[in-house]
């Protein structure tokens, strides 16, 4: 990977842990390649991150000049497309789209992580064939798991895939962000930027500006005291991404 300055674009995938209310990993990058482009989609499991990888390419064509980086999400997601638009509920077993009795004989974290893994190495694969340059990421960790002949299997996939920012920047744990509600209060374990920038710097070499703007979006989310006055000191670029 070369410096970010040296891009012409650059394209993200993922999950909320991509594409939030405040900024991520992602648009911390984008301070040095503001030719930005994210896919990710809140909820979003590796089907879906997948596909938009294919997808975004063949829109865009990726060339020597761009970089494409992947934070593929935790297994156990349930992503479908109905009407024209792409459902992505988040984890199986805390969702409002499919009902106990799906996932009660359907919901196999088995099964997830042979899918996922698959569709992991298909897009290394993928990739490793485009010109363009490319990191995968990951939110939680693949080997936190008890499949270990699955484990074994896709070992050099996963080893392809950086260690997760869960225990990276939080050791295992996520963040707990409190806000004021109507119901009282609410904790979003979401990765703040300060805990972004922190993983970016356990694989890449960022910059003075990466760092300053992080900072600034750390201090204005904790001076936040509801989560809609977030909206008041970011106005996120990037996202009005074309995708069928």
């Amino acid at each position: 990977m070369k410096p970010f300055d040296e891009y012409e674009r650059f394209f993200a995938f993922g999950c909320s842990v991509t594409n939030y209310i405040w900024p991520t990993w992602a648009d911390i990058i984008a301070t040095e390649i503001p030719n930005y482009f994210n896919y990710a989609r809140a909820g979003s499991g590796n089907l879906l991150i997948a596909n938009s990888i294919v997808e975004c390419n063949l829109r865009w064509k990726f060339t020597e000049n761009d970089l494409v980086m992947t934070m593929w999400s935790s297994p156990q997601r349930e992503d479908r497309y109905k009407n024209g638009h792409w459902a992505s509920t988040g984890n199986i077993y805390n969702q409002n789209m499919f009902d106990e009795s799906f996932v009660d004989e359907w919901a196999d974290d088995r099964f997830y992580l042979i899918r996922d893994l698959a569709l992991i190495e298909s897009s290394r694969s993928y990739l490793e064939n485009l010109p363009c340059d490319f990191e995968m990421l990951s939110m939680v960790d693949f080997r936190d798991n008890t499949h270990s002949d699955i484990i074994d299997l896709y070992s050099d996939t996963i080893n392809s895939v950086k260690q997760s920012i869960k225990e990276v920047s939080y050791g295992g744990t996520w963040p707990e962000t409190f806000f004021k509600s109507a119901k009282g209060g609410d904790i979003d374990n979401h990765p703040r930027p300060l805990g972004h920038l922190k993983y970016l710097e356990s694989f890449c070499n960022t910059t003075r500006a990466m760092t300053r703007y992080a900072q600034k979006h750390e201090r204005n989310l904790l001076e936040c005291t509801y989560l809609e006055d977030i909206i008041k000191h970011w106005v996120p670029e990037g996202y009005n991404v074309e995708r069928l």
